[in-house]
């Protein structure tokens, strides 16, 4: 199965083979026994090379594992494997010098997505129960999307964050980027995203918040859909949503086709508050990582990112704050909203590199996916069956901390779809 899709590109049999000792032993009782785990190349694990998909760092080993890794261990999963990702987890695409390309299950034609390429693929193939992965700008949710999978991003501070080591990060990394797991089952995803919960007094960015809370004033079924923007959806892509907001309202939800404010000011934010990250961060990179796929990518996107200017770096800031304070009003009165995946209805395999303004066309259409990270919100990619035999989907975001309303509003939309079975590679 994993020789056709490369989803998973090093071995974790022999941590597995231990911990099944462990459970016919006796010496392990834990609540997610029997689950299995991947983790991405990008994570640290102790024994496996962090190597972000990059040839030169193949052999960099960490000497820590990453906190919500240990909490997914100490659960009882038993690791399998690490998953593909590509080169610094910075495409929509998963493909890398070092390890090659990851192809979605559903399709060779389909993007397998990324940064998470391989752990949605292994998840969506049956490889694992469980993946974890991580999302700075759609890593997560959007290969759960391309696989036809559940990806649950957390809000900011939700999860411990960032390398095992105390080394610099750039702003996006440290205030955007998250830990968070993919399944095919809401009841996996829900015990991944639990046991991920470690508490890591180290990391400044971690808070110590509950995974649940009162219920809101304000109906908790209410739910805002999104139908409708600026720059248009694909009428597939609105049926689908449309097609959710039907089984949320079967479930009691109260639904209403309507918009969150700033849309347009949202679409533009990621690239404009990351350019400063990308023009004096990642771009520099570019030569010694020697990943033409990567370097192609970000040449042909480098013009949104044409303002790191120290007044554009506050600009970009003060516009962030005024969306977020907009969006918190909105929240109040719809407690959650039912946004799309991507603009058209799936991303060919490649999309990224097929010409000049290839991958300025497929951030505009990944723009929900793309810029949701920028404002901290926890938010889930739900899969909504096919359309022309590739996965589609929808996205559950609610208020910071309001895991508990999206977690609660998938178990619905699953006990009303049925539960994703593994897919067999279609070729």
């Amino acid at each position: 199965m994993n020789s056709k899709i490369n989803a998973i590109v090093a071995s974790g049999n022999d941590d597995a083979h231990d911990k099944a000792r462990q459970f016919d032993n006796g010496e392990l009782i834990a609540p997610n026994m029997g689950m299995t785990l991947t983790t991405k190349v990008n994570a640290d694990h102790v024994t496996y090379a962090s190597d972000n998909g990059v040839r030169r760092l193949a052999h960099n080993m960490p000497e820590k594992t990453a906190v919500c890794i240990e909490g997914l261990l100490e659960s009882g999963m038993a690791m399998v494997g690490r998953t593909n990702a590509p080169a610094m987890s910075m495409r929509f695409h998963t493909d890398n010098e070092l390890h090659g390309e990851t192809l979605n299950p559903h399709g060779q034609h389909i993007s397998s997505g990324g940064s998470s390429g391989g752990a949605a693929a292994a998840v969506a193939a049956g490889l694992c129960h469980v993946a974890q992965g991580n999302d700075v700008g759609g890593s997560i949710r959007w290969p759960a999307y391309c696989n036809g999978v559940i990806g649950l991003r957390p809000t900011i501070g939700r999860m411990v964050t960032g390398g095992t080591n105390a080394t610099l990060r750039g702003w996006s990394a440290a205030n955007m980027a998250t830990n968070g797991p993919i399944a095919r089952t809401m009841q996996d995803l829900e015990s991944a995203f639990i046991a991920m919960n470690k508490p890591n007094w180290a990391d400044p960015f971690w808070v110590p918040v509950p995974l649940e809370f009162p219920l809101p004033s304000t109906p908790i079924k209410k739910v805002a859909l999104v139908t409708t923007d600026s720059l248009g959806l694909h009428p597939a892509v609105v049926s689908t949503l449309r097609e959710a907001g039907r089984h949320l309202s079967d479930a009691g939800y109260i639904v209403e086709e309507v918009s969150p404010p700033m849309l347009d000011e949202l679409f533009q934010l990621w690239t404009t508050i990351g350019s400063v990250d990308i023009n004096f961060g990642l771009i520099p990179l570019l030569s010694a990582t020697n990943d033409p796929g990567l370097s192609e990518v970000y040449e042909d996107w480098s013009p949104a990112f044409s303002d790191d200017t120290g007044a554009g770096f506050m600009k970009a800031h003060m516009m962030r704050d005024l969306i977020i304070r907009s969006w918190n009003e909105f929240f109040i009165e719809f407690p959650l909203a039912v946004l799309p995946g991507f603009a058209e209805p799936m991303m060919r395999r490649g999309q990224d590199r097929e010409g000049n303004g290839a991958m300025l066309k497929v951030a505009e259409l990944g723009r929900y996916m793309l810029n949701i990270p920028a404002l901290g919100i926890p938010t889930m990619s739900f899969p909504m069956g096919q359309y022309s035999g590739a996965p589609i989907g929808v996205q559950i975001a609610a208020h910071t901390w309001r895991e508990d309303l999206i977690i609660k509003a998938g178990y619905a939309l699953e006990n009303l779809r049925g539960i994703v079975t593994p897919i067999d590679p279609q070729w």
